[in-house]
This record gives C-alpha cells, structure tokens and sequence, in this order.
C-alpha cells in the first residue's frame, strides 16, 4: 500500500484550507475540469471526479484519444468545510470486544494503549510480522482522538521506517476509513459554485 502511494507521487498533496463552508450534499454529483493544459501526466486531456453519498467515488482521467482511467476513491469532509479524496485508503475494524482491528489487508492488530471505551483511539499493533515486497514488518498505528494518527512500520531487524501520518474518519459502526495524510487531494467548493482542487483546476458540477 505504501508504494502505491509513491507511484502516484504526483499527485502528493497537503489539504488546503480555502473556500467557503458548504454542505455534503454540496459536493455529491459529477464534477468535470476544465480542459488541461501542462498536466504532469501526459495526454490527460480532462477529469472527471463522481463523489458519491457514501463516502466513496471515482476519479477518471480522460485521455487525448478517447480512453479512461478510472481509479476508486474515497472522500472526507474538513472543518473548515472543505473535502479531501484519497485513491489509497483502507477500512479498518475493530472487534466487538474492542480489543483487536482488522484492515482489508487481512492484518490484524492487538490495542496495546488505549480505553476500548474510545474506539478506534489508542494504539495498535500487529500481532505477528507481515511481509511486503520481501521485508518482514511490525506495524504499530497510533490513532489520535483529533482524526490523525502515524503509522510505524519496523523490519524484523528493529529499523523503523520514518512514520507515516494518518488521517481517520468514521465509516460505519465499528469500521473506520484510513488514509495517508500525503496521498489526500483537496477539493473546495466555491461561493460562485464551482470546485477548486489543490492544483489549481477548475470543476463544473453537472
């Protein structure tokens, strides 16, 4: 998962606080940019953006000869009433005894700090080793009470790899949406209507 996200390394982004204060339902609906010029992907001639009650969606990439991209997403609303997406997320839940979580990675981590109380709050940690691209990892998530949280990844010989920072958000009972801050694109809707993302393109609603 975490090397998907430098694949996309692009597409980097901190969410930005502008805009005005808007509603979901707001945002729900087809969103399609203005044509682009200079996009860091070549032959990208559009994008059209479906965010979805849900929390879920789509964004498609539209190509010069006709074809699509089209990656899943998921989407978070900010206090200052901007939205936030994210292709790389992942739903984790936890257990009715509150004691254990399971991520859609199939792994499982045992709370070692935290009140069950609190939910998803504390700190988790895997309960055997995990092996991605050959390296055996202990994985040990901190989950904050304000939404973020680091994610620390430790090979089997004790190196810790630098955090990762966390943005979470409630997605059913017991089920909570993850994303890694880096990989969260902003999208502000405007007071005349339109959608503003980080880089700076334009959204009609349609």
């Amino acid at each position: 998962m975490k090397k998907s996200i430098l694949l996309i390394a692009v597409l980097i982004a901190i969410i930005c606080s502008a805009g005005c204060v808007s509603t979901p339902k707001d945002i729900i609906g087809t969103w399609t940019s203005e044509k682009l010029i200079d996009f860091p992907a070549p032959n990208v001639t559009q994008i059209v953006i479906v965010f979805n009650p849900n929390g879920k969606g789509t964004e498609t990439w539209v190509y010069n000869d006709g074809a699509k991209y089209v990656s899943n997403m998921s989407w978070i609303k900010n206090e200052d009433g901007s939205y936030a997406y994210a292709y790389d997320s992942w739903i984790t839940t936890i257990s009715d005894d509150g004691n254990t979580t399971t991520d859609e990675e199939g792994r499982t981590y045992i709370r070692e700090d935290g009140d069950i109380l609190e939910g998803y709050v504390g700190t988790w940690i895997t309960q055997k080793e995990y092996e991605y691209n050959g390296i055996l990892y202990t994985i040990t998530d901190k989950i904050y009470a304000n939404n973020t949280g680091i994610s620390l990844w430790t090979t089997h010989d004790g190196r810790t790899e630098q955090p990762w920072e966390i943005i979470w958000y409630p997605y059913k009972e017991n089920m909570y949406i993850n994303y890694y801050k880096e990989a969260l694109i902003s999208f502000t809707i405007l007071d005349n209507g339109t959608g503003l993302d980080n880089y700076d393109l334009t959204y009609i609603k349609s």
